[in-house]
């Protein structure tokens, strides 16, 4: 799924916000002013302005001034990181884990 595209099937406002479930790839100020802590930064936008960033959850402070446009996560199966290198020999000392995003489990037991 390519996101910044202006294609977005959710509108969240800051008691729905679901960083978990979906990817926000835009904010839009729905008071007078918003004055927001966007991705680690104080964004400060009118009423009707847009930004369009993927948001960060981790750095992203939900308000009730700013509402958050997006698009489910694609469930599937991804790459995880490193679980382990003191198996492996060269070339391949990597060992990887996959898990099913939609339910958190992995997929190897």
């Amino acid at each position: 799924m390519t996101y910044l595209t202006g294609e977005v099937s959710v509108i969240h406002n800051d008691t729905q916000v679901n960083f978990s479930g979906f990817v926000y790839s835009a904010v839009y100020c729905n008071a007078a002013t918003c004055s927001d802590t966007i991705n680690g930064t104080l964004v400060a936008m009118a009423l009707g302005d847009t930004l369009e960033v993927i948001v960060n959850g981790n750095t992203t402070i939900p308000s009730g001034d700013i509402l958050f446009l997006g698009n489910p996560k694609k469930v599937g199966m991804f790459n995880t990181g490193l679980i382990s290198g003191t198996t492996q020999t060269f070339p391949n000392p990597e060992v990887y884990r996959f898990v099913n995003i939609k339910t958190g489990l992995p997929t190897d037991g």
